[in-house]
C-alpha cells in the first residue's frame, strides 16, 4: 500500500471513527433517556419498562435530552480541538516538553536532533520541532495536524538510554505516523473523547457542589446528588466505549508503523532493541505527566500502566511487537543502561550526487517513495546534511541568521538579477541580517546545489521562533524579492511556497474553486509553469506542455503565455490541486515529470522543483538518490536523452 492509498485509507478511517463515536453518542442518549424514564416512573410510583420509557417522558423531553447531550459533547469537543489547533506544539507543551531545535543541551540532545533532521531530509518533510520530555521512561510520540506542523517528542530516558540505531528506529516509527496520516486522526480522537468526558466532569462538579452546599436544603442536595451521580455514570459509560474505540484504532496502526520503520532504516534490530530495553527498564515506558492518559494512543509504547486485562491497551503487548520484528528473540528483556556517548562521525558526500535522472526513475519515486523512504534515502539524507558547511548549519538554527540564509537562497542565479535583488534587500532587511548574509557568502559558494532544499528545511524550526512582527517583515521581503523584476522565477517561487506551507496554515479552501473543472484548470496551469521553467523557447515549451497534458489525459488547450505565470495564480493553482483526492495526485506529479522530461532526462534543478511542488501538495517526496538513478540508467535511459540543463523561468 503506497502513500496515496494510505492517505485515502486515512480519510475512510476518519469517517469510520466519526461513525463509531456517533454510535457511542447515540448509546449515551439512549441510556440517559432510560435513566430519566426510570426516575420519572419511580417518582410517580409507576412500574417501569423499556416499552413505556418514551411514553412516560414524551417525545419533547426525549428531544431535549438528546439536544442537551449533543450540545455538551459538541461544545466540549470543539473546545478541545480549538486548544489543539496549534498542532503538535499544544500536545508537547501540555506534557511539559522543552523545544531543543535552537539550543540542544548536551551531546544526547544534539544526537537526537541530528537523527530527526536526517529522517526529515530523507523523507522530504519539513524538519519538525523536537521536544524533550523530562521523564526517565523510554517513550516518544509524533503529534500534529499535518506534516508541516508536526512535532517529535522524546523522553529523557529515550535520548539517554537508547543507542543511535535504537533511537533512529524509534524516530522512524514516529515519522511513519506523520507520513501515514495518523496524527490528524489521533487529535480528532482526543477532541471527541474530551466532549464525552465533559458529561462525567459535569456530574463530578455537581456532586462536589452538593457536599459544599448548605445542610438546610436537604431536598436540593438530594437532587444535586442524583443528577450528579447520573451524569457521572452516563459520562464515564461514554468514556468507556470511547476508550475501547481509541484502543482498537491505535493498536493496528502501531504494527504498520513498526513495519514502516524497518523499511525506512532497513534495520529491524534498532526498533526491536528499543522495545526490549523498554521491557527491561525500571521505568518502562510509563509517563508521569497528569496529561499522559489523554494522549495515550500517540506514544511509541504504552504510556500508562496496564489495567482491565489490557482492555484499553492502545498498543499491542511488547512481546508480540518484538517477535514481529525479531522472530529469534529469546524472550528475555535486557537491562537498559545509559547509552555510551556518541562518537563523532564524519559523513562526507562520497556516494555521489544525484544529478539529472530519467523519467522512469522519477515516476517510480512518485509511485513508491513518496512518504515511503528506504534505507538509501536515509543514507543520502545524512550525506546531504553533511555537505552543508558548518557555518550554514549553525545559522539555520538561529532565528536571526536563518532569515539571512533564506534571503540568500532566494537570490536569482543570474549575476545581474542577483545584484539587483541584493541592493533591494539592503534597503528592506535589517542591516545586521545583511551583514550575516555577507559573512556566509563564502560558505554558500562551497555548498553543492543538491543541499539547498535540505538547508531550507533546517531553517523552518528557527523561523517558527520569529515574533509576529519579525515574521511579517520577513515574509513581505520575500514577496518583494519574487516580484522584484515583474517576472516569476519558478525555482524562487517553489522555495517560497515550500516555506509558506511549512510555516503557515492551509489556505481558506472555502474561497477556492472546487470540482473537476477547477482541478483540471489548476493541473493545466501547473503543467504550463513547468513547461516554461525548462524551455525558454515557446515551441519547445509548447511540446513539453502537450506531453504533460497527454499524460494526464486532458483535452488540449493553448499554452498560457509566460507573462500569465504570476505569483497569485501559481499559489491558487497549488492550493486547488492540494485539495484533490489523494489517489489522483500521483498522476498530476507524473505528468509534471513528463513535462520536464519531454526531450530526455530531467535536470537536477527540475527534480528539486518537482519535490518542492509535491511538498505543497502534501506529498512529501524524498530526494532522488544516486543509487536509484543508477538502477534506472542501467535499465536504459529514455531514447533521445540529451542531458539538457534547466533554464530558470523568466
Amino acid at each position: 500500500m503506497n502513500f496515496f492509498e494510505q492517505q485515502d485509507r486515512a480519510r475512510r478511517n476518519s469517517t469510520l471513527l466519526v461513525g463509531l463515536f456517533a454510535l457511542a453518542v447515540f448509546l449515551l442518549i439512549a441510556i440517559t433517556t432510560l435513566l430519566a424514564a426510570a426516575l420519572t416512573a419511580y417518582s410517580r410510583g409507576q412500574d417501569f419498562s423499556l416499552a413505556s420509557a418514551i411514553p412516560q417522558l414524551g417525545w419533547e423531553t426525549v428531544a431535549m435530552i438528546a439536544l442537551s447531550i449533543l450540545a455538551v459533547i459538541g461544545l466540549g469537543s470543539l473546545y478541545k480541538l480549538r486548544q489543539l489547533a496549534a498542532g503538535g506544539q499544544a500536545v508537547a507543551e501540555s506534557l511539559g516538553g522543552r523545544k531543543i531545535n535552537l539550543s540542544p543541551d548536551g551531546v544526547a540532545e544534539q544526537r537526537a536532533l541530528n537523527v530527526v533532521e536526517e529522517m526529515a531530509i530523507a523523507s522530504g518533510t519539513p524538519v519538525p520541532d523536537v521536544y524533550v520530555i523530562e521523564d526517565p521512561a523510554i517513550n516518544a510520540f509524533a503529534a500534529g495536524i499535518k506534516p508541516a506542523d508536526a512535532v517529535i517528542g522524546l523522553t529523557r530516558g529515550s535520548i539517554e538510554r537508547l543507542s543511535r540505531a535504537e533511537l533512529q528506529g524509534v524516530v522512524a516509527h514516529e515519522f511513519s505516523h506523520i507520513l501515514n496520516g495518523d496524527m490528524r486522526l489521533n487529535l480528532r480522537i482526543v477532541g471527541l473523547l474530551h466532549g464525552i468526558l465533559i458529561i462525567g466532569l459535569l456530574g463530578y462538579w455537581l456532586l462536589r457542589g452538593s457536599h459544599l452546599g448548605s445542610t438546610r436544603d436537604n431536598r436540593g442536595r438530594a437532587a444535586l446528588l442524583g443528577i450528579g451521580a447520573g451524569l457521572m455514570v452516563i459520562g464515564y459509560t461514554g468514556t468507556f466505549f470511547g476508550n475501547l474505540i481509541k484502543a482498537a484504532v491505535s493498536r493496528q496502526r502501531e504494527f504498520l508503523a513498526d513495519a514502516s520503520a524497518v523499511q525506512f532504516t532497513r534495520d529491524n534490530t534498532g526498533i526491536a532493541g528499543a522495545l526490549k530495553k523498554i521491557g527491561g527498564h525500571s521505568d518502562s515506558s510509563t509517563l508521569a505527566s497528569r496529561q499522559a492518559a489523554e494522549y495515550s494512543h500517540m506514544y511509541f509504547a504504552s504510556g500508562l500502566r496496564r489495567s482491565f486485562a489490557n482492555l484499553f491497551a492502545t498498543h499491542p503487548p511488547l512481546p508480540i511487537r518484538i517477535r514481529q520484528l525479531d522472530p529469534a528473540w529469546n524472550g528475555q528483556f535486557p537491562a537498559a543502561p545509559a547509552a555510551p556517548p556518541p562518537a563523532a562521525v564524519s559523513s562526507p558526500l562520497a556516494a555521489g550526487i544525484a544529478g539529472e535522472a530519467p523519467l522512469e526513475s522519477v515516476a517510480a519515486a512518485v509511485d513508491n517513495s513518496i512518504a515511503n523512504p528506504g534505507e538509501e534515502h536515509t543514507d543520502y539524507g545524512r550525506q546531504l546534511l553533511a555537505a552543508v558547511p558548518p557555518a550554514l548549519h549553525a545559522a539555520a538554527h538561529d532565528p536571526f541568521a536563518a532569515r539571512a540564509v533564506v534571503y540568500r537562497l532566494m537570490l536569482h542565479r543570474d549575476q545581474a538579477r542577483r545584484e539587483e535583488q541584493y541592493q533591494m534587500l539592503r534597503k528592506l532587511a535589517h542591516p545586521a541580517v545583511m551583514r550575516e548574509m555577507d559573512r556566509l557568502e563564502g560558505d554558500f559558494s562551497a555548498m553543492p546545489e543538491c543541499s539547498r532544499l535540505p538547508l531550507l528545511d533546517l531553517c523552518v524550526p528557527a523561523l517558527r521562533g520569529l515574533v509576529p512582527q519579525q515574521y511579517q517583515v520577513f515574509k513581505r521581503n520575500l514577496i518583494k524579492l519574487l516580484r522584484s523584476d515583474n517576472r516569476v522565477d519558478l525555482w524562487e517561487w517553489a522555495l517560497y511556497r515550500l516555506l509558506m506551507h511549512a510555516l503557515e496554515d492551509s489556505p481558506d479552501r472555502q474561497r477556492l474553486a472546487s470540482g473537476p473543472r477547477a482541478h483540471r484548470h489548476a493541473a493545466g496551469f501547473l503543467l504550463a509553469a513547468m513547461a516554461h521553467a525548462g524551455n525558454p523557447d515557446y515551441l519547445e515549451a509548447k511540446r513539453a506542455f502537450e506531453a504533460g497534458m497527454n499524460a494526464l489525459q486532458l483535452e488540449r488547450i493553448p499554452l498560457p503565455a509566460r507573462r500569465d505565470i504570476t505569483l497569485a495564480r501559481l499559489d491558487k493553482a497549488v492550493a486547488i490541486a492540494a485539495g484533490e483526492r489523494p489517489l489522483r495526485k500521483p498522476a498530476l506529479l507524473k505528468a509534471m515529470a513528463t513535462t520536464m522530461a519531454h526531450d530526455g532526462l530531467i535536470a537536477a534543478e527540475e527534480i528539486e522543483l518537482l519535490r518542492a511542488v509535491a511538498d505543497s501538495l502534501d506529498c512529501p517526496m524524498p530526494p532522488i538518490c544516486p543509487q536509484v538513478v543508477d538502477r534506472s540508467l542501467s535499465r536504459g535511459a529514455p531514447a533521445g536523452a540529451t542531458g539538457r540543463q534547466a533554464t530558470p523561468t523568466g
